[in-house]
This record gives C-alpha cells, sequence and structure tokens, in this order.
C-alpha cells in the first residue's frame, strides 16, 4: 500500500523551514475537518457534499505524495456525484492511512 509523504513541501519549501512548517499545519487542521464532514455526509447519504469533500481530501492525498491513492479519490469522487459508492472502502482505506501519518507528523 502506497504511504503518505512530505516531500512535495521539502520541495515547495525549498528548505525554508517555517514555510514546510506552515503547510505541515495547515493540513493538519484541515484534514480532521473534512474527515469529520465527509464521514457525516457518508453517514447521512448525503453524496453530492460527500464528494465536495472527497474533492478537498484528493488534494491532500496528492500533496502527500499519494499518486494512486489520488487517482482512486478522483474516481470516488466521480462516483459519489454519480449517486453511487463504488471504491468506498479502499478509500476509507486510504483515509485511514493519511490520517495515521498526520497523527505522526
Amino acid at each position: 500500500m502506497e504511504q503518505p509523504n512530505i516531500e512535495y513541501f521539502e520541495k515547495l519549501s525549498n528548505n525554508n523551514v517555517s514555510f514546510k512548517q506552515k503547510l505541515i499545519d495547515i493540513v493538519k487542521y484541515e484534514f480532521p475537518l473534512e474527515l469529520s464532514d465527509y464521514e457525516s455526509f457518508i453517514k447521512n447519504d448525503n453524496l453530492k457534499d460527500a464528494s465536495e469533500i472527497v474533492h478537498k481530501l484528493k488534494h491532500k492525498i496528492g500533496v502527500l505524495g499519494m499518486t494512486n491513492s489520488y487517482a482512486l479519490a478522483e474516481t470516488f469522487e466521480h462516483s459519489l456525484r454519480d449517486g453511487g459508492t463504488e471504491n468506498q472502502a479502499e478509500f476509507e482505506s486510504v483515509l485511514l492511512t493519511v490520517k495515521a501519518f498526520i497523527d505522526q507528523l
């Protein structure tokens, strides 16, 4: 399984430790909020709003270097928009991996 990393932040920050930390802090702040919203929308079968949150989560997954998981999130986002939940279990597995990584940052 693909593992998240902060290589993108390191490249983007160009060795500016303060800037890199700001990027990390943004993800650490936003991800749990978006995860909570996602879980609520899924629980309430609000697939349209869930797709919008998946769109946001997808970008966090991407900046954490998870290209295959980004593609999975994109597929799941479109499925939700179309009223389906195909790939939900795989996507939620990715979310657990990302959450564990972020919790350790």
